[in-house]
């Protein structure tokens, strides 16, 4: 009888490989590597407005030169901000990162001979809390897809309805959107990131909105 099962297992291992979507297998196989580049950047999250230039390749510190505001009208809670931001700041641009949150059952919803959208329920990020991991299982997700390598030309995630992750917490609206570029070598990074989060948590309402775009590419090498 084992013999019969395992045929069938393998009939069903062939059969679905045959039938995998090839630009969703060649997203999933995309490398990340490639050069590090600097990158010039605005930045506004309702609190700290900012534009400047960033090299992932200088130590924590000094990655970020700001441009604007001039250095003169910085206050306390700018220096702070920039300080959290150039923490986090790696050369983390590549839109290739999404492809961790796309599904292997994303469905196809609309194609033209050079693209392909898909939409699906988006997997958290692997470092996800076990809040976010509810939050996400409630979001719908949709990538656009180049046919010719798999590169990521825009992913966005919502929330089509409001959402009490907990008791005392929630989520009346959450929209992410990213619009993605090529970079001089081939890979597609985030040129335009918006982020719109409202809701509540312990009875404060809270409102955050982020906006940031690279609006040019250095190589550093």
């Amino acid at each position: 009888m084992s013999k019969y099962i395992a045929a069938a297992l393998l009939s069903s291992a062939l059969c679905l490989n045959a039938t995998a979507d090839p630009v969703l297998e060649m997203m999933r196989a995309a490398s990340a590597e490639g050069p590090v580049y600097a990158y010039d950047m605005t930045f506004d999250d309702g609190e700290l407005q900012a534009a400047g230039r960033v090299d992932p390749t200088q130590p924590e510190g000094a990655r970020i030169q700001v441009t604007s505001p001039p250095e003169a009208e910085w206050d306390d809670d700018f220096r702070e901000g920039l300080a959290a931001i150039e923490k986090e700041t790696k050369g983390d641009i590549w839109c290739s990162e999404f492809a961790q949150n796309i599904p292997a059952d994303a469905k196809l919803l609309a194609q033209t001979p050079d693209l392909a959208s898909y939409v699906f329920t988006p997997n958290p990020d692997v470092d996800a809390d076990k809040t976010e991991k509810k939050v996400f299982k409630k979001l719908k997700g949709t990538v656009t897809l180049d046919k010719m390598d798999g590169a990521i030309l825009s992913f966005k995630m919502s929330l089509p309805k409001p959402f009490k992750p907990m008791m005392v917490a929630k989520i009346n609206t959450f929209e992410m959107d990213v619009q993605c570029t090529r970079a001089p070598d081939g890979r597609t990074y985030i040129e335009d990131f918006s982020m719109a989060l409202e809701g509540s948590a312990m009875m404060q309402a809270f409102d955050q909105k982020m906006v940031h775009q690279i609006t040019a590419l250095y190589p550093t090498e």
